[in-house]
């Protein structure tokens, strides 16, 4: 894959992942939290979707 898409695919559970969080346990007010989640995701779905 290609890697935008691999970031791409990483950021979009990155993203979901912390909004879930940031909404069950801080009650939706930090929003950062979502931003930094995003950007671990976008490094992570290049480094684990790799071939």
């Amino acid at each position: 894959m290609p890697y935008l898409v691999r970031a791409l695919c990483g950021a979009t559970i990155g993203f979901l992942v912390s909004l879930y969080i940031v909404n069950t346990y801080f009650g939706g007010s930090i929003n950062f939290v979502v931003f930094i989640g995003l950007f671990i995701g976008a490094g992570a779905g290049i480094y684990f979707f790799r071939r």
